[in-house]
């Protein structure tokens, strides 16, 4: 009976000893659950953080970014328009050195004494083209033409 009531008691005492480590490691995983929440959560919160301050930036570069295309476009629009006065002007002293260039090729046949080719290089010129001081030595050379 001895043997049996020792087995017993080395049986209770194992089982005893199974469920204490049992529950410490209970307690154990509860503890270290609860701190990897945390962690967790102020992982979470730095996230968030960072978030809000990656948003913030990105906010703030789109700002500047629309602020720029603004500019540029102000500027575009400015130039654009030089670009077109400019072109206009160019056309319009092309034409004038145009015109000139053929009055002088009157002047140098009427110079030549060839009155036949000034008038036929005369018809050739149309009028509506020529600014007014050109009408007047247009007028000129016709009348020295003649």
């Amino acid at each position: 009976m001895g043997l049996k009531n020792n087995d017993n008691k080395s049986l209770f005492l194992y089982t005893s000893l199974i469920f204490l480590v049992a529950i410490i490691m209970i307690i154990v995983s509860f503890f270290a659950q609860t701190h990897l929440e945390q962690s967790k959560v102020s992982e979470q919160d730095a996230e968030k953080v960072s978030l809000s301050d990656k948003a913030a930036q990105v906010s703030e570069e789109n700002m500047q970014l629309v602020e720029l295309n603004k500019t540029l476009r102000e500027a575009n629009e400015k130039l654009i328009s030089e670009n077109s006065s400019l072109t206009e002007e160019r056309d319009s002293l092309s034409s004038e050195v145009a015109g000139y260039e053929a009055l002088m090729a009157v002047y140098d046949k009427l110079y030549e004494g060839n009155k036949k080719s000034a008038n036929e290089l005369l018809q050739n010129i149309y009028t509506e083209d020529l600014s007014p001081t050109q009408k007047e030595f247009y007028d000129i050379l016709v009348k020295k033409a003649q």
